[in-house]
């Protein structure tokens, strides 16, 4: 009988020892978890800081190139108007000197 009794604490100590190990195994797994988690999101966060610079700089290189064309466009309208100004000014100035010479 001593030695069933004997047996019973033998597997209960163990179930204990098991228990045990389960639960610490089980933390050690979710802390590694969380580690990997937070390392993935580390790396994900960086990538996408990376691909972000590249957009803004995409996007600065084309604002850029906009805004050159525009003041292009714009220098040529205003060379436009220059030289159209000039040439109705000439016009008008003849006009009137013919109104005054006639009258």
């Amino acid at each position: 009988m001593n030695e069933v009794i004997m047996g019973l604490y033998e597997i209960e100590e163990q179930a204990g020892k098991i228990t045990e190990e389960s639960s610490l195994r089980r933390q050690e797994i979710s802390e590694e978890y969380q580690r990997q988690k937070e390392q993935a999101e580390a790396e994900l966060k960086a990538e996408l800081e990376g691909r972000l610079t590249i957009l803004r700089s995409q996007v600065e290189g084309q604002k850029a190139e906009e805004i050159a064309r525009l003041t292009e466009e714009s220098r040529e309208q205003i060379e436009a108007i220059n030289a159209s100004y000039e040439q109705s000014l000439e016009q008008f100035a003849q006009e009137i000197v013919g109104r005054i010479t006639e009258g």
